[in-house]
């Protein structure tokens, strides 16, 4: 893409956003200075006999007898722009005006401060840093409860809402698993947010929570599927920019149902403990004895500070116990949470464009490259994909050849009623894991190229090869590179 024209597009979106924060409807700024030795500072609205000072966070209304007199001053948000359109392409003047804004107590301008640092200097660790800082500690998104409602009214009564730092789930499943989804998904969103920032990339910032819904069972979910999209009702979950919100279900009440008698079994054990722990406190009679049975081995004449010991040591046991389950849900639901989610994600935070027919080996590709679990569990994106390795460089019959240039000019191989999708899913991740490892700026060049596109018109092969081989060169010597690799890649795992 030319830089020029980026850099153009930066400014529009900067000074876009900023003039979107502020309304029209002020007179003036100023600072009112008042009888009682006061001082208030904001844009005044004349109202007759009073006036009302709009600051950024609140405001408040005056009667003009209290003020001793007003003086005009341009406030910092006025000034902010013409300072912002000053610094240029200078990363580190842009550095300095977001220290000044933040100075003055302007957030948004403080962001729009730093994320132009990025965009002309990538390499400005000290703006990358501020950025992450705000984020990760700062920055809170609305609580919104009128769409935690939403969700409710929309779900049924059985459900509830969970909310993490970015992510509202409506769920009917257990607690726990609720809680561990919530969690992966925030691992995830950090992985992704760095995964970008790192290639200058810089993700769109998140407005509201992301929504996701889980289900307690898998036949809730291919009910609810099927009333959104048949094709979905038998996947393990999904992703659909039709509600934007990932759907998943607790895949333990598919596969394990022995699962929930084991989880009673041992709240009933805890139960019992907390009772027997009660009452040997109560009873507050050094003379008295006890006898506990556990694992088939029976301790007796114990006395009271040796029982309460012995109940310690079995919730202890029992701690481990649930440790184990909850790393049995762990490993439940990852790949298709971090899949679907990464999905959620990119076209939320402006990776992919929600304007065009995206090429699906990209949108899969993205997709497969951060789902990569590591020995059942998943640690963030880049491990290799054993199973998607193993699927590409096949020769199973079963799972015809896919070429490069058949991939990349139609996503028809992709569908999941295809044949080929198991073969098309795994040439994804190899060939977008092949350009991170081998290419990775003109990949990130390419994605933005695409993310900055907006068409009604099918996205035609000859199309799509063409942005391809803008940044990639010939396709057909990509190829022969590319299978190279993998096979190589194949070998040493």
């Amino acid at each position: 893409m030319d830089i020029h024209l980026r850099k153009k597009l930066i400014w529009i979106f900067v000074v876009s956003a900023l003039l979107l924060g502020f309304e029209s409807h002020y007179i003036r700024g100023d600072v009112v200075h008042l009888k009682n030795g006061g001082r208030l500072e904001g844009r005044i609205t004349d109202l007759g006999d009073h006036i009302k000072i709009d600051t950024r966070n609140s405001s408040i209304e005056v009667n003009k007898r209290d003020i001793e007199r007003r003086e005009q001053k341009a406030l910092p948000e006025d000034i902010f722009p013409s300072r912002l359109k000053a610094a240029g392409d200078d990363s580190q003047a842009c550095l300095e005006l977001a220290r000044w804004a933040l100075e003055n107590n302007l957030e948004t301008e403080y962001i729009q401060a730093l994320r132009t640092a990025l965009l002309y200097d990538q390499k400005n660790a000290q703006a990358r840093k501020l950025l992450r800082e705000y984020r990760l500690y700062h920055y809170h998104l609305p609580q919104n409860e009128k769409a935690s409602q939403k969700m409710l009214d929309e779900m049924g009564e059985d459900f509830y809402i969970l909310r993490t730092p970015h992510f509202r789930i409506a769920y009917n499943c257990s607690h726990l698993f609720a809680d561990i989804t919530g969690e992966r998904l925030e691992k995830l969103y950090e992985e992704f947010m760095i995964f970008f920032e790192d290639r200058s990339f810089e993700p769109a910032p998140l407005t509201d929570r992301l929504e996701v819904i889980l289900f307690e069972n898998v036949q809730d979910f291919r009910r609810h599927a099927g009333s959104i999209s048949p094709d979905m009702r038998n996947s393990s979950g999904f992703y659909t920019s039709q509600t934007g919100r990932s759907y998943f279900y607790d895949r333990i009440s598919e596969n394990n149902l022995d699962y929930q008698r084991n989880i009673e079994a041992l709240n009933q054990h805890k139960k019992k403990i907390d009772e027997m722990r009660q009452s040997v406190l109560a009873s507050n009679n050094p003379n008295l004895r006890y006898s506990i049975t556990s694992d088939g081995v029976t301790k007796s004449n114990l006395d009271t500070i040796g029982m309460l010991s012995e109940l310690d040591n079995q919730d202890k046991v029992l701690e481990k116990e649930y440790a184990k389950f909850r790393d049995f849900y762990l490993n439940q639901n990852v790949t298709v949470t971090i899949h679907e989610g990464t999905h959620q994600l990119a076209y939320h935070c402006g990776i992919h464009s929600i304007y065009m027919q995206n090429p699906k080996w990209l949108v899969e590709g993205l997709a497969t490259f951060f789902e990569a679990p590591d020995r059942g569990q998943w640690h963030g994106p880049g491990m290799i994909h054993q199973a998607r390795l193993k699927t590409f460089t096949s020769d199973n019959p079963d799972q015809p050849y896919i070429s490069l240039r058949q991939l990349i000019g139609s996503d028809s191989h992709i569908t999941l009623s295809e044949s080929t999708a198991q073969r098309a899913y795994a040439a994804s991740w190899a060939l977008f894991y092949y350009l991170v490892r081998q290419d990775h700026e003109n990949l990130f060049d390419y994605m933005y190229d695409l993310s900055l596109k907006m068409s009604n018109e099918p996205y035609t092969a000859q199309e799509r090869i063409r942005d391809f081989e803008k940044y990639f060169g010939d396709i057909d010597k990509l190829e022969y590179n590319w299978r190279r690799y993998m096979i190589r890649l194949a070998a040493q795992n």
